[in-house]
């Protein structure tokens, strides 16, 4: 769920300590942000990543080059920082006062063993095949506790979360596209989106964005309620394309088609850090139903450490 407000603070942070070369893992953090943002259902950026197929891997190429490019534009003297705007007079040692300001750093786990059939990203953290019971995650921010039955798999702990079942409907859409068709997400975003990003704005609060969502025309949305999970209270509901909708979103390939998918959405108030935005999303309909029920009883065990 990398947005573009993420890559500019990943930029910011190491742009602010004078570097001239750039760490690989910078590389594919800021790539994989970019070259999702094709217009694509929310919860489904962070699972088109997971596979990092040949097509996926020349689009990465692509956009690293890109950036590798404007960075070192930024690091040329008397350029601006990459996202924020010139100071009139840049110090060139930071105050003596001044402290790092901490972010997660995910980190595959040398313990960590994925199933047979799934090909993990090192670079997202993931615990990998979770015991039955509770478990914390490592690197995400805030940290969280929640509960698993057994035979689901935390496949990243980072900037967001990520979990699935190891289930026959998992394994085939993963053989067939390199996605997973059931898996729940979780992280920080300003505006999320669904099915296009260039007609979606959702901003605000909890509701304010619930709202917003109900509001457009391109959305069928259904059983809005209040609810609080881990503490943070925010709204529910579920979402899908409307049927009647015959538009097309900009940017989309061709032969694209959303209409499909399912997803249950939480959006939490988190007090000093904006929303959290939860999806139990499902690729094809008739998953969800089955998935959905199991997937929120895990979603209603988080507890946030704020």
């Amino acid at each position: 769920m990398t947005d573009d407000r993420e890559l500019s603070l990943i930029l910011d942070r190491w742009l602010s300590d004078g570097p001239t070369e750039m760490p690989d893992r910078v590389i594919d953090v800021v790539a994989i942000g970019i070259s999702r943002q094709r217009q694509r259902p929310a919860w489904r950026l962070d699972w088109r990543h997971l596979s990092m197929n040949s097509l996926a891997k020349a689009g990465v190429a692509i956009a690293a080059v890109v950036l590798v490019a404007v960075v070192g534009y930024n690091l040329l003297p008397g350029s601006t920082r990459f996202g924020g705007p010139a100071p009139s007079q840049a110090p060139t040692q930071p105050p003596p006062s001044a402290t790092p300001t901490a972010t997660p750093s995910a980190a595959a786990s040398a313990t960590a063993v994925f199933p047979t059939w799934y090909t993990p990203n090192p670079d997202d953290g993931g615990a990998g095949i979770l015991t039955a019971g509770s478990h914390t995650t490592s690197s995400f921010l805030p940290p969280l506790t929640y509960a698993v039955p057994a035979g689901w798999v935390n496949h990243s702990d980072g900037t967001y979360v990520g979990l699935f079942p190891d289930t026959p409907a998992n394994q085939a859409e993963f053989a067939r596209s390199g996605e997973i068709a059931d898996s729940i997400v979780m992280g920080q975003i300003d505006s999320p989106y669904f099915v296009c990003k260039g007609l979606e704005n959702y901003r605000g609060t909890a509701a304010e964005m619930a709202a917003a969502a109900a509001a457009n025309e391109i959305l069928m949305v259904s059983d809005v309620a209040d609810v609080t999970v881990g503490g943070l209270t925010g709204k529910r509901f579920d979402v899908r394309i409307d049927p009647d909708w015959d538009g097309n979103c900009p940017g989309d390939p061709p032969g694209s088609n959303y209409a499909d998918g399912r997803t249950r959405v939480f959006f939490l108030d988190a007090p000093g850090r904006g929303v959290i935005v939860i999806f139990v999303g499902s690729l094809h309909a008739t998953d969800h139903e089955a998935f959905v029920a199991p997937a929120t009883q895990i979603v209603e065990s988080f507890d946030f450490t704020l």
